[in-house]
């Protein structure tokens, strides 16, 4: 080959060898070692075949892991979304102050979770500033101990989630409605079309793959969850908020690294899965513009 047509490889190679090198080997060899004993308490490794899957599903706490995950999947999925595109549709109209409303709904999105677990813990602690506010307007009974109660926990940590990353599924939603020409709402507003049946009949299905990429990110983001419940939690009280990978990386530093990489493979088959139905899906509503 010449050098002309060698050229763009020389860019394609190193980057694909550093792929394959730190993500593809090392998930291969991820569901190898899923079938076995590997810890760090034995010099060799057996295969075990389904041994540790099978203690997943036997052990409650495990299992419990793995509902949480669901659920916090699906509740931030869900409020990220629906108050991601309220804003969008809200700041893409015609209001004052739209940059500064932009830029405040979205700076959670960049701030460290680090950060933004801290602060939330010293808000949400049983004497903090949201049960003192609540006491102070009369609304006592709602009171909750918000990061210790095994009722309210899962969905306090999801409501931290929901609040630091609304803005980004925000900024997709107005992409996809900035996207609209618009002749096409001039149109229905003609025919008499109200503001909702605009949205609705049009809007909505002309924005679909904008729609599409925000459930199917969220939902893997809502599947990934550790460092929400890392900080805030810990997976406690007890194992009412851990999650599949916080299970994980206290497998991992227990030394059970077999049911450890199991638990990963879990996840990943969830992902897979959710991801693969949802986006085919979203596929069959998509409308070219």
């Amino acid at each position: 080959m010449k050098g002309k047509q060698l050229y763009p490889y020389f860019f394609i190679y190193p980057a694909l060898i550093v792929y394959l090198v730190l993500f593809i080997c090392p998930t291969l060899f991820s569901f190898v070692y899923s079938f076995t004993d590997w810890n760090a308490y034995r010099d060799t490794i057996r295969f075990t075949g389904l041994d540790n899957f099978v203690k997943i599903v036997s052990n409650s706490d495990l299992m419990l892991s793995i509902g949480n995950t669901v659920l916090f999947a699906v509740v931030t999925s869900i409020g990220k979304n629906v108050l991601g595109m309220l804003l969008a549709v809200a700041l893409c109209s015609r209001i004052g102050m739209k940059r500064l409303f932009r830029t405040v709904f979205f700076l959670p999105t960049v701030l460290s979770f680090i950060v933004v677990g801290v602060l939330f813990t010293a808000l949400l602690h049983p004497e903090g500033f949201l049960n003192q506010f609540l006491g102070h307007v009369g609304l006592g009974w709602l009171q909750q101990e918000w990061l210790v109660d095994r009722n309210v926990v899962m969905f306090t940590v999801s409501f931290v989630d929901v609040w630091k990353g609304t803005g980004f599924h925000m900024i997709i939603f107005m992409a996809g409605l900035l996207a609209i020409p618009r002749d096409y709402g001039e149109a229905a507003q003609i025919d008499g079309a109200n503001a909702l049946q605009e949205f609705f009949r049009i809007k909505l299905p002309l924005m679909m793959q904008a729609v599409s990429v925000n459930i199917v990110l969220s939902l893997i983001a809502g599947f990934k969850v550790f460092e929400q419940v890392f900080v805030l939690t810990n997976g406690g009280p007890g194992y009412a908020s851990s999650v599949l990978n916080s299970i994980a990386f206290q497998m991992f530093g227990d030394g059970r690294w077999g049911l450890g990489t199991a638990m990963n493979l879990v996840l990943f088959l969830l992902i897979t899965a959710i991801s693969f139905l949802t986006l085919t899906y979203f596929k069959r509503k998509e409308v070219d513009i």
